[in-house]
Formats: C-alpha cells, structure tokens, sequence
C-alpha cells in the first residue's frame, strides 16, 4: 500500500503544477470536458443495457409492434453514443496538446537554464537522456495518463451504476442449483467481484516485473537513438578516421541490450495478454452461465437474463480494471520514475547542500578578476586542479598554460560559473558580461546570421554590426551567406568556424573573453591579427586563453602554470572528464 501511495504523491507532483499554471483555466475547461464525455458514455452503456431488457423481452414475444419502438430508440442511441465518442476524443486531445506544450516549456525551461544541461553530468550521471525523456516521455506520461484516468473514472461511475441494475437482477433471479437456492441479496455483485480479484491476483503475478523492464526499456531506446545521432553528427571523423566497424559494434552492442530486455519484456506480456485474452473470452460466457438456471426454470424472461449479463459484465471490468490495463499501468508507473527523476535532479543541481559544490562567484571590488583558493572536482571528490591565487587587471591577457589533463579548461569553466564541484572563490567585475570560446565550437540549427549572433537572438543585432564584425575577424566574404540555413559546423572550415567565434566576441562586447584552444586551426600570422584586433576593440577586456602553441605567449601579457593533479589522479578522473560536455 506504502508503494500505491508513493506513486499516487509522485504522479500528482508532475501533473497538478500544470492545473495551477498560467494555462489552467483552458486546462481545468477540457479537463471538465474530458470528464463529462466519459459520463456520457457511462450514461450512453446504461442506457443499451436498459434497452436490452426490452428489446429481447419483445424479440422473445415475437411482436414487431414491441420491437419496432426499440429500433427507433437504439438509433437516438447510437447518435448519442457517436457525439459523446467525437466529444470525449477532441477534449483529451485538446488536454494532451496544451499540457504537452506547457510541461516541455517547462522542461526544457528548466533545463536550458544556468548551465543545468552541463552540470547535471557532474550531480547523477543516472539521468541519462534528458532530451529524449522531455521529447518522449512528457508526451507518454500525459497520453498514458489521460487513457488511465478516462477508464478508471469509467470503470468507477459503471461499477456503480451497472451495480444498481445487477442488484435489481439479483433480486430477480434466483440461483437454483441441486435443488436448493444459493441466491442472497447482491449475489451477482459478489460473484463479479470475487470473479474480477481472481482475475486481479492471477495478472499480477504475471506481470509483477513490467514496471522494472518497462523502465529498462525507455533506457536501451534512448541509448541506442542517442548513439545513432551521436555518429551522424560525427559522420566527418569517423569517416576520415575509418571507424565504421567500431561504430558498428559499439551500435549493435547497445541494440543487442535493448533486444535482450525486449525480449524479457514479449515473453511476460505474452504471458499477461494470453491469461488476459481468455479471462475476457470467459468473461462473455460466464455471466450468461450464472444467469441460465433462472432463465430455465422461468423465473426471468431473456430480457432481463441479457440485461443481467451485460450488467455483470460492465460491473466485472469495472472490478477488473487493474487486470486488464496492467501493462499501461506498468508502462505509466516507468514514465512517471523516470520524469521525476529527472525533476529531482534538476533540484538536486541547484541544491546549496550538494556535496562538494562549494565554488563562490563573487563581485570584485576593484573590477579585476580574482581566484582565490580554488580546488575543482569530480564527483567522486578527487582533485582535477588548484589555483592558489590568480588576479587579473581589466585589459590584461593571460595564458593559462600546463601539461595535459592540467585542469586548464577547467579554470575556464569555473570562471564561467559553470563547473560545480570544488570549493574557493571567483570574483568577478560587477555586472561583468563573459563570453567563452569553448574548444568544442557549436552553432546553431538555422541561419548563418544566427550562429553568428549567438547566443542572442539574430533579431536584436543589427545587419551593420554583423558585417562589421565579419570584416574584422577576416571572413567578410561570408556575408553574402548571412541568411541561409545550413549545417555550419559541417560546411565552414575549422579556422573560418575559430574566425567567427572572434566575430561573436566583437559583437558581445563583453568584459570578460575566455579562449580555449580559440586559434588551433589558424596560422601564427593569423592568430597574432586575431589578438591584435580584440585589443584595439576591447581594450579594457580581460582575456584569458588556454592553448600550448608557441605564439600564444608572445600575445600574452603573462602565463600562469598549472600544475594539475597528480598523475594518478588525472588518470582516475580521465573518464569521468570525457563524459562531460565542453
């Protein structure tokens, strides 16, 4: 019971944020809709249950004059039947659209913002997939969840209204078996709900195990069409490099695991639908069965012996419920663990008691900026590096220089403000803008314009200002191309893709530039312009880089050494730095 509670609690801390939205008056509307349309239907089977009694017992009479106003009483049900149906369908999908647009806002509101996407990799590496439990699951969880509650809301309004007409019938009809009657007031009731608990019981030793593989499930899915995207948007080097058999193992050892536990998955639903299948086959038949000594002996006309059976049979799937959503139950019960999941560990991300994370960004004074005591982790709490002291004057460049694995594009990071666990302070100018040139460039789906601008929107950057900033970055050629939509990391070069992250910087303006590895793919020539340009343009900018080229010092004011972690160390937290995005 503990566990039925448990799940009630997590599955109404993911819906009811969105019943108290902006958007719950329209939302609570079809919500209202979505509910009256199931009534109807109830109200729509009682009233073909109702008519059964009738229609048979004048069938049974062989009378057209008894059987002809039932006919005309059947078509105004079916028309009621058919709105009802057309009504119910375009409420719950009206619900499902507007609940699904608002928990993916929601979503990726949450996880597109302050640097969460990247810092949930360091606070549980468990979640995995979060883009695909916001594209997917979100839309699962609200479908599942709308299927589940119309038929519960069902099967609890039926219970109650075809218990009203079997308590009649019970009352009707006795039970004479042997010579002696067994009926007692409700006995039909009873016999349908000790018919449906065994049916229950059965389905649930069945199917115990689904809700576990149903989770294991939407993980080996997302994995293997995470890899698949991951060696498309990676075509170029696996290509160059010949990696096509690795790529193909590492893919056919993620598909292999999703078959595995899809095969667990068959074989136990196999097992649930066949007992649900001739539980259903069965439950046709049985109703009848109870009924027919009463209809033999003619206690009851076939009229109310219709009546009664499908009575019992609406009250027998209402009792039946669990039995016979079991796998969407299982399904729903996954999708649900794995939203609030993800909903934990975005609030475990901003948690000031998270362990480790105890880096400070703070305002400087003087308007330099200042590390103090800085140590940066990993999860498991081991060192990446320590920066005692490190003060930079506003105009001043400087090298952050060390071997590999040194932490120097970690520094980076925590200056950013993005690098989570460690402790010691990062002061920064007050109202400081800080741009970074990560090693791994990225542009945007869309227009060159808007890679150019990013990450403000292309809208707010005039057209004079963009080619402005092309001209001075050397790549004023590309202007002709501003507007055209492409796969720019696949289509520009490495040194013109390095050009227009300088590009981005002039149009930033920003106080503060981190360069990380920002001019690999350029001449010495080239770099030493590049440089030479942010310092006539922003002479009052702090500009820190990391590279090891040789020209890099000479641009440079001065080199700060990292010394890194031990060896040991480094090796340890290789893995773990890899999973990280840049």
């Amino acid at each position: 019971m503990s566990r039925v509670v448990f799940a009630l609690r997590t599955f109404f801390a993911l819906a009811l944020p969105y019943f108290r939205s902006e958007d719950r008056w329209p939302g609570r509307f079809l919500l209202a809709g979505v509910i009256a349309a199931e009534l109807g239907l109830v109200y729509v089977a009682v009233a073909i249950t109702n008519w059964n009694a009738g229609f048979f017992n004048a069938l049974e009479k062989r009378s057209w004059e008894l059987m002809s106003p039932e006919l005309v009483n059947f078509c105004f049900l079916v028309v009621g039947a058919v709105v009802t149906a057309m009504a119910q369908y375009y409420f719950g999908q009206a619900l499902t659209i507007r609940w699904r647009q608002w928990m993916t806002q929601r979503y990726v509101g949450i996880w597109m913002a302050e640097a969460r996407h990247y810092r949930i990799n360091f606070v549980d590496q468990n979640v995995d997939n979060i883009h695909l439990r916001i594209a997917n699951d979100v839309f699962l969880f609200i479908q599942r969840t709308h299927e589940l509650g119309t038929g519960l809301l069902g099967s609890v309004v039926a219970l109650a209204s075809f218990s009203y007409i079997l308590w009649g019938v019970s009352a009707m009809a006795p039970l004479p078996l042997f010579g002696v009657d067994l009926s007692f007031p409700g006995y039909l009731i009873c016999i349908a709900l000790a018919y449906a608990a065994t049916g229950t019981l059965i389905a649930h030793f069945i199917g115990r195990t689904l809700i576990p593989l149903n989770f294991n499930q939407q993980r080996y899915e997302s994995d293997f069409r995470f890899a698949i995207a991951r060696v498309t948007d990676n075509a170029e080097p696996v290509a160059l490099l010949g990696g096509e058999a690795v790529e193909r193992q590492e893919l056919g050892r993620r598909f292999a695991a999703l078959v595995v536990n899809w095969v667990r998955l068959v074989r136990l639903q196999t097992q649930l639908h066949g007992f649900i299948s001739g539980y259903g086959y069965i439950s046709t038949v049985f109703p009848i069965l109870i009924g027919t000594p009463a209809y033999l002996v003619g206690a009851i006309p076939l009229g109310v012996l219709m009546q009664g059976a499908l009575a019992f049979q609406r009250v027998e799937g209402a009792l039946a419920f669990c039995m016979s959503s079991y796998s969407k139950i299982a399904e729903w019960k996954a999708i649900v663990d794995r939203l609030s999941q993800f909903e934990a560990a975005m609030v475990a991300v901003d948690s000031p008691a998270l362990p480790g994370a105890a880096i400070d960004l703070v305002t400087a004074p003087d308007g330099a900026l200042s590390v103090r005591d800085l140590v940066m982790r990993v999860s498991s709490g081991e060192p990446v590096a320590t920066v005692p002291q490190l003060d930079v004057a506003p105009g001043e460049r400087v090298l952050i220089a060390g071997t590999s694995g040194s932490g120097k594009s970690c520094l980076l990071r925590a200056i950013a403000g993005i690098w989570p666990l460690g402790e010691g302070t990062v002061l920064l100018p007050a109202g400081a803008r800080v741009i970074a040139l990560p090693q791994r460039r990225y542009f945007p789906l869309g227009t060159l314009r808007q890679a150019l601008t990013y990450p403000t929107p292309a809208d707010r950057v005039a057209d004079a200002e963009i080619r402005a900033a092309l001209d001075a970055a050397g790549i004023g050629g590309l202007v002709g191309r501003l507007d055209e939509v492409a796969e720019w990391t696949n289509v520009l070069s490495g040194g013109e893709q390095q050009r227009i992250g300088f590009a981005r910087v002039l149009l930033h303006r920003p106080d503060v530039v981190l360069l990380d590895e920002a001019v690999s793919n350029l001449e010495e020539a080239e770099a030493r312009d590049l440089y030479d340009m942010l310092s006539i343009r922003l002479p009052s900018a702090i500009v820190i880089s990391v590279g090891r080229s040789a020209v890099l010092a000479g641009l440079h004011r001065r080199t700060f050494e990292m010394s890194g972690s031990p060896k040991a160390a480094r090796a340890a937290n290789r893995a773990t730095l890899a999973a990280a995005p840049i």
